[in-house]
């Protein structure tokens, strides 16, 4: 099994995912959130993958549960503006990847390991080891996803969103391989603007989605609304229908089942099946449990 993740939601479907007896998982995950900060590539998704099936996730989602954050605040010492707050056992990692990185080595390699040391047993890709960039045009001007997600806490409206590098970048190792041979290709319930369509942008994966036989998404919203982020604004202001027929749309030639909140349930949008469930999976019981649901399918 193959699922696209970016974010916390996704990366909650894969615990529960990774949860299954006998279940083969593979999760590609987005790179366009990546960034340097202070000299360090954070990873932010892939990091929030790893924590997450490795059980040791911030309480928000992101980040290492009990971190502190003497590196964080001692940078304002020194003038350095240290408002994308790293924890020094996240920073551990990141130092890790950096270097690593630095060295010649390619992420997908470098996640791997990182996976191997934290005690996951699915496989854990990026979608590309090359570089590609997520960025949004505000009303004031194109800026990075992190700029506009965590320094401007996603307060402006996305007029467009571009993924810089994506017609040069290449799938990482075992990307195309994984989706060809899934039995289900799972896109996650995630941002479909800033964290699917740049897994999706990378040229043959989106081509292998749309082949395979079949290919479930699960929506990130509720009676219309995401739970956290601003996945139903920015679809708004891109464009798209207003609740579950704008994820329907985003993935449109792509997927065979959208599964809905059981609060969203109605027959038929756009002529993809609909199947209506409880997908809130904050917890890793009730992520078995959905899991348990969406394999079924």
């Amino acid at each position: 099994m193959v699922e696209l993740s970016g974010g916390v939601g996704g990366a909650r479907l894969a615990r529960g995912l990774d949860a299954l007896p006998d279940i083969d998982l593979t999760v590609v995950v987005n790179v366009g959130d990546d960034e340097r900060f202070h000299g360090l590539l954070v990873s932010a998704d892939i990091d929030t993958v790893l924590y997450t099936l490795a059980g040791i996730e911030g309480p928000e989602g992101w980040g290492r549960r009990d971190d502190t954050f003497a590196f964080n605040d001692e940078l304002a010492r020194y003038g350095v503006d240290n408002r994308f707050r790293i924890g020094d056992r996240d920073l551990a990692l990141i130092v890790t990847r950096t270097a690593r990185l630095a060295a010649g080595e390619s992420l997908s390699k470098i996640t791997a390991d990182l996976a191997r040391a934290l005690g996951i047993g699915a496989s854990v890709l990026p979608a590309t080891d090359d570089i590609l960039r997520t960025e949004v045009r505000l009303d004031s001007g194109w800026t990075s996803f992190q700029d506009y997600f965590v320094i401007r806490r996603n307060r402006d409206e996305v007029r467009e969103v571009a993924y810089r590098g994506a017609e040069d970048a290449r799938p990482a190792p075992g990307v195309i391989e994984s989706i060809e041979t899934a039995d289900l290709v799972v896109i996650g319930p995630s941002n479909p603007p800033l964290s699917v369509w740049p897994i999706l942008a990378v040229p043959g994966v989106r081509d292998a989605v749309a082949s395979h036989r079949k290919v479930v998404a699960v929506s990130p919203l509720f009676q219309g609304k995401a739970l956290k982020g601003p996945a139903d604004r920015v679809m708004a202001t891109l464009g798209l229908p207003q609740g579950n027929r704008g994820v329907a749309r985003a993935y449109e030639g792509l997927i065979d089942i959208l599964v809905v909140d059981a609060g969203d349930a109605c027959d038929e949008i756009d002529g993809i099946r609909l199947v209506a469930a409880d997908t809130r999976i904050i917890d890793p019981a009730a992520a078995a449990r959905f899991a348990r649901e969406l394999v079924s399918l």
